[in-house]
């Protein structure tokens, strides 16, 4: 009784401590009440940076469940000059991938959070037929100068996030950052606290019965 207890106290113990950083995290929310991490610098030699393959399955009423419990993505872009404008945008992956068909652009493959660093995998090509904005196919978009601000609810399907400059030219070179509401964080942070307070708990009365029974015992 006592190793279970140990064990259990142990796992109670930790999912306490999950419910403390994710209590911290939500704490962390702008004024907009969205969580944010980044940014994270997207620079290239050809026309694009694309983050392909966000893949979202859930139909039905779990449609519905996981809207709730994710909420709302916002997608920000900052060029680093000023100047220029960027366009920022979100389409299904099939789509893009035909915009892009023959188009010099690179594809982020991962993201080292610490330190942040992004790498590519880069596809030959020449530069667009016409300018991002130009397309109808987008779901959201928003292009100009300035901060750009892309933001999504949730649906199904399969999508890819692209940077372009504005006019479809050469050299992307922005900042991007990522958020989301999460209100289901609030949920977690309740769970976590509750489930591990009981395991705690009761590990810490598995130990304590045996010893106690002993020393009267004694």
């Amino acid at each position: 009784m006592i190793v279970i207890g140990s064990v259990v106290a142990l796992v109670g113990l930790s999912l306490v401590a999950g419910g403390i950083a994710v209590a911290a995290a939500g704490h962390s929310r702008g004024d907009d009440g969205f969580l944010t991490s980044g940014p994270a610098s997207v620079a290239t030699r050809s026309y694009a940076v694309s983050v392909p393959g966000l893949g979202v399955d859930v139909n039905g009423p779990d449609k519905a469940y996981a809207r709730s419990l994710l909420g709302d993505v916002r997608i920000r872009a900052t060029a680093e000059d000023p100047a220029q404008a960027v366009f920022i945008g979100i389409a299904p992956t099939a789509e893009v991938a035909r915009y892009l068909d023959g188009v010099g652009h690179d594809d982020i493959s991962d993201i080292d959070v610490d330190p942040v660093e992004v790498q590519y995998e880069a596809h030959d090509g020449g530069p667009p037929g016409s300018a991002p904005g130009d397309q109808t196919f987008w779901d959201r978009s928003d292009s100009g100068t300035g901060t750009r601000t892309l933001d999504w609810t949730l649906a199904t399907g399969n999508w890819t996030v692209v940077v372009m400059n504005a006019d479809g030219s050469a050299g992307v070179d922005a900042d991007l950052d990522l958020g989301g509401t999460v209100p289901g964080l609030r949920w977690a942070t309740v769970a976590l606290f509750v489930a591990g307070g009981v395991l705690l708990l009761g590990g810490l009365l598995l130990v304590a019965l045996p010893l106690a029974t002993r020393r009267r015992q004694v």
